[in-house]
């Protein structure tokens, strides 16, 4: 059977367009694939994020978003970001954590307020993606 969807692409509005790439290209290791009129498209094996330049004027503009992503380890990704992490203030990112209802999970904000959670399945959902292979 053909499929129709391909994925999921969250906007995330940002006062810098080019303060914003920094951040996931530099700091999360995304690549910019598209740039330019005040738009970006940034993706990180096949998860992807774009990126739109607001003025103080547009109604995204302030409005942090939270954006779940699901990885394979964690821990190992967050020890390959974590250098990068240490230049930003404590409160911008935390650890990874177990979770109770069964996630290992960390978190970091973007300088837009917008709150990234990467996250794998532990305990019952240590098996949660098997089905796609």
């Amino acid at each position: 059977m053909t499929t129709n969807f391909v994925q999921v692409t969250p906007f995330l509005g940002t006062k810098s367009l080019e303060e914003a790439i920094a951040f996931y290209r530099d700091l999360l290791g995304f690549g910019l694939f598209v740039s330019g009129g005040g738009y970006a498209y940034l993706e990180r094996e096949r998860v992807g994020l774009r990126l739109l330049e607001l003025d103080e004027s547009e109604a995204m503009l302030g409005r942090a978003v939270h954006i779940y992503i699901d990885v394979r380890d964690a821990d190992t990704l967050f020890a390959q970001i974590s250098e990068a992490l240490q230049t930003l203030q404590s409160d911008r990112f935390g650890a990874p954590k177990d979770q109770p209802y069964g996630q290992r999970e960390f978190w970091v904000r973007d300088p837009n307020g917008h709150l990234i959670t990467f996250g794998q399945g532990i305990l019952q959902n240590a098996k949660q993606w098997d089905y796609r292979g």
